[in-house]
């Protein structure tokens, strides 16, 4: 064998070990590894339907969806095709439908977003209305609803649209925080 295969045989040896002692180092330095309990799922349901109650029995709110995945160590939730059915003050239901949602805790708010629909069908006429966004939260243990979005708002009385909202299920009151253009409608 000549010097330069001698040379091509020890270079190419340096090279593998050094390889190999660079990937190990690699694989076990503490900022690149994924602690386990952050990946691991807790639980996961499909075609789902969770009730939260009022310690009296009746019903706080109710989620719905198609998937749900559950983290077992920060206990945040991420829902696909999600629908929140809330009880108002009038005993009507607003149900909140989108396309996708996270929750970061247990009975934290719920960021739901992607084609966020929010419609009340109410045994009276007038108290219907329907609104539309791009993202929503909904916080159920104060019962609020707000973004920072654009938004359409409809009601028999009138359309607004504007950008962001905030209100509490509790107040029946909406406050349209900029940009806020209204329609009316005459009454009959």
């Amino acid at each position: 064998m000549n010097r330069s295969g001698i040379f091509f045989l020890i270079f190419a040896i340096v090279i593998a070990v050094s390889i190999t002692w660079l990937n190990s180092t690699w694989l076990s330095y503490q900022g690149f590894v994924f602690d386990r309990q952050d990946k691991q799922v807790d639980y996961y349901l499909s075609d789902f339907s969770i009730l939260h109650t009022y310690p009296d029995g009746t019903m706080q709110y109710r989620v719905k969806g198609q998937h749900l995945v559950h983290q077992e160590s920060s206990g945040a939730s991420k829902i696909i095709k999600p629908t929140i059915e809330a009880r108002d003050v009038d005993d009507s239901i607003i149900t909140i439908t989108a396309k996708r949602a996270q929750q970061g805790r247990k009975n934290g708010p719920i960021l739901l977003a992607d084609a966020v629909d929010v419609v009340k069908n109410s045994n009276e006429e007038n108290e219907n209305f329907k609104l539309l966004t791009s993202d929503l939260f909904y916080n159920p243990k104060n019962r609020e609803l707000s973004t920072d979005a654009e938004l359409t708002f409809s009601s028999p009385s009138g359309d607004f649209t504007g950008l962001g909202f905030s209100t509490k299920l509790d107040e029946q009151e909406l406050r349209i925080h900029k940009n806020v253009q209204a329609k009316f409608i005459p009454a009959k």
